[in-house]
């Protein structure tokens, strides 16, 4: 199998992160987009709320006072002579579950056809590695050793509040320290992972 060049393969992974926002005005998300469709299965879709800035205030302060006591917050209100501040365009936009299934078939489609051009889709319960196969030998214990290791990134997404996308693509290239911190962290986990696994086996 041929691979692009890495200078071609990252222009285009950043080709596709500025088309989507072009097209969609949504930054580029893949787990972000499965975790709205689990939420939307599980409490309805999204209600758009409108508030003044003292609907809001109010809203936080009856919202602190019942998680923390009648005496958290205080009843003044803030003595702050500067104006308001105008809210700034938002980097997400609210899609429909229709749009985010959309984007997650378009996904699967991305790899068959990119499956097809490899010489077709071959489907098996484990990976193609020597030291992965050799290890943990049969295919069900190389299933089993896969799934728990789904399981374990999609721990560390939802914890992490966002995927090798959203982190790796579009986090890092605005220097978002957050996004710099999360690549790092499972970037530099699975080198080290690899490493030590090469050096055990």
């Amino acid at each position: 199998m041929q691979h692009w060049p890495w200078f071609v393969g990252g222009a285009a992974l950043a080709g596709v992160c500025v088309f989507h926002w072009l097209t969609l005005r949504r930054m580029l998300a893949v787990s972000g987009r499965f975790t709205a469709m689990i939420n939307r299965a599980r409490f309805g879709p999204e209600k758009q709320v409108e508030m003044t800035a003292e609907e809001l205030r109010a809203a936080m302060l009856a919202a602190t006072r019942e998680a923390f006591g009648p005496d958290a917050a205080p009843d003044a209100p803030p003595t702050s002579t500067k104006p308001e501040a105008k809210a700034g365009p938002t980097l997400t936009k609210q899609q429909s579950a229709g749009m985010h299934l959309l984007f997650l078939v378009a996904l699967l489609c991305g790899g068959l056809v990119s499956a097809f051009l490899a010489g077709g889709p071959s489907f098996s319960g484990g990976l193609r590695g020597e030291l992965f196969n050799g290890f943990f030998g049969g295919k069900a214990s190389s299933a089993a050793v896969l799934l728990f290791g789904g399981v374990l990134v999609g721990f560390g997404t939802r914890m992490a509040a966002g995927c090798t996308s959203g982190h790796g693509l579009c986090g890092v290239s605005r220097f978002q320290v957050g996004s710099l911190l999360a690549t790092m962290a499972f970037f530099g986990t699975g080198v080290l992972t690899s490493l030590l696994l090469r050096w055990l086996l």
